[in-house]
């Protein structure tokens, strides 16, 4: 390859493709990012015209497949500026861009506007706080502060953070859901050394399930609309 060619990789969302540089300072995608995409891609229809937050956009794998799908415009929340370039060079790499891309932390962030859908991948196993579903949590009792009347938020989580207790707080937060993605797939190495991960998903009934001597998690995306 050329010294001034990009070196990118190719996530397939069909009939959607998404180049994203191999040298960036953001996270690569996860396997509940690829999820999430792959949820988004199976009701892109509903994006069309559509304005949309993402909150932490990573990559901006997620906002970028909202561009393709015809959204009306995207902005995006980071809490490093460094993070925001890396998603804003991958969009350049994809003939997107964003309208706002904004240093934030969503937790503690007031938008000055409402938008149509909002996009969220929120931590889990690496959360950093003392309860890893906290912002499971925080999201579905603030994401209708990021919407219109008629807006969703779509998020994707797993097993471990226990579905039952997920659909329980949506519907206490006033707030209906359905599931738009389900998806099974092998650990990752990290769950086994982060402390206390594995006896915490041990104490999740159907948290995950074993295949042969191989550990397999579920991956959900759900559709919220709150009430």
């Amino acid at each position: 390859m050329n010294s001034t060619q990009v070196e990118y990789s190719k996530y397939l969302f069909y009939p959607y493709l998404v180049r994203l540089k191999d040298e960036t300072s953001s996270w690569k995608p996860t396997p509940h990012g690829i999820a999430l995409a792959n949820a988004m891609t199976s009701i892109a229809s509903e994006f069309q015209g559509k304005s949309v937050l993402e909150i932490g956009a990573g990559s901006g794998i997620h906002a970028i497949l909202a561009n393709k799908f015809g959204c009306q415009y995207i902005d995006i929340t980071e809490i490093e500026s460094t993070f925001l370039d890396a998603a804003s060079e991958n969009a350049k790499l994809n003939n997107c861009s964003f309208r706002n891309a904004m240093i934030q932390d969503w937790t503690d962030f007031t938008p000055t506007q409402s938008y149509d859908i909002l996009i969220c991948n929120p931590p889990f196993c690496k959360a950093g706080t003392k309860d890893r579903r906290w912002f499971i949590q925080q999201l579905i009792k603030d994401g209708k502060k990021f919407l219109s009347s008629s807006g969703f938020f779509i998020f994707c989580q797993s097993s471990m953070a226990d579905f039952k207790l997920t659909e329980s707080e949506i519907k206490c937060a006033d707030s209906s859901f359905d599931v738009i993605l389900e998806h099974k797939g092998l650990f990752r190495d990290y769950y086994f050394t982060e402390p206390g991960f594995m006896e915490e998903s041990n104490a999740v009934t159907n948290g995950f399930e074993m295949i042969d001597d191989a550990y397999v998690e579920t991956l959900r995306a759900y559709r919220v609309r709150p009430n």
